[in-house]
């Protein structure tokens, strides 16, 4: 059986993707305050009514339909075998979700569009309040699974600066000047080079955290208890 979208549903993809990156791009050249709702669908060509039905409030324009679910981040963190770290969880997890859509995409912009998203959202500070508030289950979950490699509870201090460090890292990405450097409408596999670093770099805190596996193997012994095992 064909399980694709019938072609009602696909005109109203169609409808929805043109209302958003027609508000995208309003958005950018006029600013968040100043686009109204019938400039965007003047520019979506559509009814202001139809803007309304898809998208009941300017806001959902660029909170609507969040491709990184915390439900699938739990589910990947669970999922994950006993010698995977939560780390490896979460960067598979970003693969897995970024290569899905990269697929799906009607028009090839998916990360092009996520990146102009970034951008609005970090010039207002009322949208920067509400993103950033967005990701505090994030945080939670992946301190309470780097806890669980370190032995440690989620709440510790090395769990959660590690947990913030890669959530603050993924969710800043789009505003460093090395995804700025990327070609304009960049591929999966383009932002997964940067994800890798963000990565990296919350594993070499973790990495020098005291207990973590790898200090304990890196710490060296003292001169006295080399002393004493001579004795």
């Amino acid at each position: 059986m064909d399980e694709r979208p019938d072609r009602r549903e696909r005109k109203k993809q169609r409808t929805r993707l043109a209302i958003q990156e027609s508000a995208f791009e309003l958005f950018a050249e006029r600013g968040y305050r100043e686009t109204t709702i019938n400039a965007i669908a003047d520019r979506a060509d559509v009814a202001p009514r139809t803007v309304t039905v898809h998208f009941p409030t300017k806001e959902e324009l660029l909170f609507d339909a969040e491709p990184f679910t915390l439900e699938s981040l739990v589910d990947a963190l669970e999922a994950r075998q006993p010698n995977e770290s939560a780390l490896d969880a979460l960067r598979a997890w970003m693969a897995s979700t970024m290569t899905a859509f990269d697929a799906g995409e009607l028009n090839g912009r998916f990360w092009e569009r996520r990146a102009l998203r970034a951008h609005i959202i970090d010039a207002e500070p009322e949208l920067r309040g509400r993103a950033r508030a967005g990701y505090h289950e994030f945080e939670r979950v992946l301190a309470d699974a780097i806890g669980h490699d370190l032995g440690q509870p989620g709440t510790a201090l090395s769990p959660r600066l590690a947990a913030l460090t890669a959530v603050t890292g993924l969710r800043e990405l789009y505003e460093t000047d090395e995804a700025r450097a990327l070609p304009s409408s960049p591929k999966a596999a383009d932002l997964l080079a940067l994800v890798d670093r963000v990565i990296a770099f919350t594993r070499a805190g973790i990495d020098r955290t005291p207990g973590s596996p790898t200090s304990r193997r890196k710490t060296p012994v003292s001169r006295t208890r080399q002393a004493s095992k001579r004795d």
